[in-house]
């Protein structure tokens, strides 16, 4: 019988990204600590053995063929990698494992067109990310809110759905994000274009504004949405009440706090 592997904080996010799309920037923040444990093709006598990886080499790692596009076989641990393979029933003279800093290995894959997936065929399930992320991961950008402006005012024009036409996965996604936090108190999504494409334009009430709380939901909404799909997100100003009490109005929430009153003719 093989002995349970402890759980670190990475697996955590993992398995918690199984349950709700709303882990995504635990899992963000979780990714660039430590090491990861790619594989590499098997050689023999290689085992134990320093590679370089250096600009103009082959790509070193194996890269598997997903729904999505290739990617590399990662995983959180060397006691998980030996799992996943050991699970998948891959011959021991298949892969090796190979330990990088996890900065690193983003830092590496991200120049690249190439995915990582994440404790492949581990009972923790596993995720994919793709190059943008991993950009994104290694400046620092993915985790450095905007500031929310209330002053500012912009008009779009967007396009009223039947709820049967919602994007299901995308509106899922916003709303696991959504009910975590108490300072969401409504959210609205409409068709549209963005800059140019099709797409998707999410509008959020929320009171107080919180710009960290807001960019992990743009982080979740954003990393999570299909190729094929541009997303807008606009704020709604909290402190014009009869604006607010019209938008309830003219539109129907997908999303409304459960301790948040509906205004007279609110669209229900």
């Amino acid at each position: 019988m093989n002995t349970p592997i402890p759980l670190n904080e990475l697996d955590r996010t993992i398995m918690a990204m199984q349950k709700s799309q709303a882990a995504f920037p635990d899992f963000c923040r979780a990714v660039c600590e430590g090491s990861l444990w790619p594989l590499i093709p098997f050689e023999k006598g290689n085992a134990g053995d320093l590679i370089e990886i250096a600009n103009g080499q082959p790509f070193p790692f194996v890269l598997l063929r997903e729904p999505d596009g290739q990617a590399v076989p990662v995983f959180t641990s060397e006691a998980r990698a030996e799992e996943g393979l050991r699970r998948a029933k891959v011959s021991k003279y298949a892969y090796s494992i190979c330990h990088l800093q996890a900065m690193q290995f983003l830092e590496i894959l991200g120049t690249t067109k190439f995915g990582a997936i994440f404790n492949k065929s581990c009972p923790t399930g596993s995720i994919t990310i793709w190059p943008d992320l991993m950009r994104d991961l290694v400046s620092g950008a993915a985790f450095k809110p905007n500031a929310l402006s209330q002053g500012d005012k912009l008009e779009r024009k967007v396009d009223l759905l039947n709820p049967a036409d919602y994007p299901t996965d995308l509106v899922q996604r916003a709303f696991e994000s959504l009910r975590r936090h108490k300072d969401f108190r409504a959210a609205w999504v409409f068709g549209g274009e963005k800059d140019g494409k099709r797409g998707y334009h999410l509008f959020i009430l929320m009171d107080p504004r919180d710009e960290a709380i807001f960019h992990d939901f743009n982080l979740t909404v954003q990393a999570n949405r299909r190729p094929d799909q541009e997303i807008f997100l606009g704020m709604l100003d909290e402190r014009d009440k009869a604006y607010v009490e019209n938008f309830f109005r003219q539109a129907k929430p997908f999303y409304v706090a459960a301790d948040y009153p509906l205004p007279p003719g609110a669209k229900v």
